[in-house]
């Protein structure tokens, strides 16, 4: 009896953890702001009502950091009975860049990416507790000319990324191939690997293509998926779920049926499972794949459709050229072999004719070397030439030469012609 308490009070107790685990702790939006005000900052700046969402990452159920969108101040927010605000930054009044890619590891909050009206950064950036500043980490391999970071998402302990690359001409006119690269950084080793690259026009891929992500106004990341809320007027909004395993970013039925939420009630990702919690904590739960799915994006399948295949069409140009360039020794021989053919048969001829007006059809040996030309040769060089002029107007033409034994010197031969 004993042993069964026991068993039901550690399965009560694992269920407990497990909820706190994956519940964050409502958000009071009103008391963090009114904390806020009392560090006496430009309350502009922090544009607090339609960003908060977009710039908060949580460290568990009840600690979030915020870094209000394009500042380098950051929050230290304590969630529960009585919600806590600490500022961790020194006051700064620096500006830093919008849609940046802010997300939580190894105990560290990193801010990746992003652009402001003047310029874009394309590095990665931590929070030092020591000195309470923003510090750019250090990348190996990670390309110089980097200009932009066009996407990105976490998977576990790496960084999947998306790069444009400045060119030559430093330019972005839709009729320039602009270089674009896809992919990733180790967050153990701190390396960046590249998986490809291709070319293309800029404005047409960035705004036809939509090789881009804006990440939204409400995000929400968990291991495998992340949420993502655009705010519209009139308090509506929209709900996408990006996977990160296929890297694609859905618009799903059931999620076009959520209102927006406000903190107190909250939407949130855990594992494969999507959490809403309204306004008086009450959970409902379902599933990232429930519903139907109304249109999804593969950003992965779209960066490699324009993957670049430069190497394939210069393979391509070097095997027609080989063509090209074998055709035109084969054509050159050919033609050297017909007119070698041509003049041998020309030449043939003459000898055939020279040999018909013979008075007599006997000949010696030199006085055949002086009609066939070749008596200046060399004794080896008359010997090869002789034999295959016989061999050739024996074969080619009507005149049959045929080597027979001196009558009077049995040492020497004579050419018999018929």
């Amino acid at each position: 009896m004993l042993r069964k308490k026991l068993v039901f009070i550690l399965f009560g107790a694992l269920l407990s953890f497990k909820g706190l685990s994956i519940e964050p702790h409502s958000i009071d939006t009103s008391e963090i702001f009114n904390q806020i005000k009392k560090f006496d900052l430009d309350e502009t700046r922090l544009s607090f009502s339609t960003t908060f969402f977009n710039s908060i990452v949580y460290k568990n159920d009840s600690t979030l950091f915020y870094n209000p969108d394009g500042t380098l101040l950051l929050f230290k927010i304590k969630l529960g009975v009585v919600t806590k605000v600490t500022l961790l930054s020194k006051p700064s009044a620096a500006t830093h860049t919008y849609n940046r890619h802010l997300f939580f590891h190894k105990n560290k909050i990193y801010s990746y990416g992003g652009e402001s009206a003047f310029h874009a950064f394309p590095g990665l950036i931590y929070f030092d507790d020591l000195t309470s500043i923003w510090i750019k980490k250090e990348i190996t391999g990670y390309p110089f000319d980097s200009k932009r970071v066009l996407n990105s998402w976490k998977k576990e302990d790496k960084v999947m990324v998306l790069l444009s690359h400045f060119s030559e001409l430093q330019q972005t006119n839709s009729d320039d191939h602009a270089k674009f690269s896809f992919g990733e950084i180790d967050l153990k080793s701190f390396k960046y690997v590249r998986h490809f690259s291709f070319k293309g026009a800029y404005q047409d891929l960035l705004f036809h293509s939509g090789l881009g992500f804006f990440r939204g106004d409400y995000i929400y990341d968990s291991d495998l998926y992340s949420i993502h809320g655009y705010y519209h007027d009139g308090g509506a909004i929209d709900y996408r779920i990006l996977d990160k395993t296929s890297g694609s970013l859905k618009r799903m039925s059931r999620l076009d049926a959520i209102k927006r939420v406000d903190g107190l009630s909250y939407l949130y990702v855990e594992d494969s499972t999507i959490y809403l919690r309204d306004q008086y904590g009450a959970i409902d739960s379902f599933g990232v794949n429930s519903g139907k799915i109304i249109h999804s994006k593969d950003f992965l399948q779209l960066y490699k459709s324009k993957e670049n295949n430069s190497w394939l069409y210069y393979l391509i140009g070097a095997i027609f050229t080989f063509i090209f360039f074998l055709t035109l020794v084969i054509v050159h021989k050919f033609n050297l072999y017909n007119g070698s053919q041509n003049s041998q048969s020309y030449g043939l001829k003459i000898i055939e004719k020279k040999l018909k007006n013979l008075n007599t059809n006997l000949i010696t040996k030199d006085s055949l070397d002086e009609l066939f030309g070749i008596s200046h040769y060399s004794y080896e060089t008359i010997k090869t030439k002789r034999s295959f002029l016989i061999k050739s107007l024996n074969d080619q033409s009507k005149i049959k030469i045929e080597r027979v034994r001196d009558n009077k010197d049995k040492r020497y031969f004579n050419y018999k012609i018929s």
